[in-house]
């Protein structure tokens, strides 16, 4: 009899109609804003720090959390660079950026942006960045 009920159990999840799925988010996961926020300068006010912190004063917490957002934001480019170079924007002989040169000129524009520019999507802006910069010509570029 239990046999009887899981089959028909079965039957009838498999003739139900599928969940619509969940709409995507309108607003952008990493915005021009958010990304400048990690670029340093956290207020130490905002620390929690106390005497049982891994850390001798809220001065050091402050610049470790500097430190991890920094690398982060640097991942986050190198991300971009690696999913848009030769398609968005050009590496080419003529203008041989560095990879340091990469991450300073989109971390150089996004501090100068206005606030409702930094409300869009940052790996937009980044490419806007470079392709400024960086064009793609008709000329091969560098292979990969």
């Amino acid at each position: 009899m239990r046999l009887s009920h899981l089959v028909l159990a079965l039957a009838l999840a498999m003739c139900a109609p599928p969940a619509p799925a969940q709409p995507a988010a309108s607003a952008p996961w990493m915005t021009g804003a958010r990304l400048v926020k990690l670029l340093g300068n956290t207020d130490p006010a905002t620390v929690a720090w106390d005497a049982s912190s891994p850390f001798r004063s809220r001065a050091w917490a402050v610049e470790h959390l500097d430190r991890v957002h920094g690398e982060f934001v640097h991942g986050y480019i190198q991300g971009v660079h690696d999913a848009t170079e030769g398609k968005q924007w050009c590496w080419h002989p003529k203008y041989m950026p560095a990879p340091d040169e990469l991450v300073m000129a989109a971390r150089h524009a996004l501090q100068r942006m206005p606030a409702e520019q930094l409300s869009r999507n940052a790996s937009d802006l980044i490419v806007e960045v470079w392709r400024a910069k960086w064009p793609c010509t008709t000329t091969k570029t560098r292979a990969k």
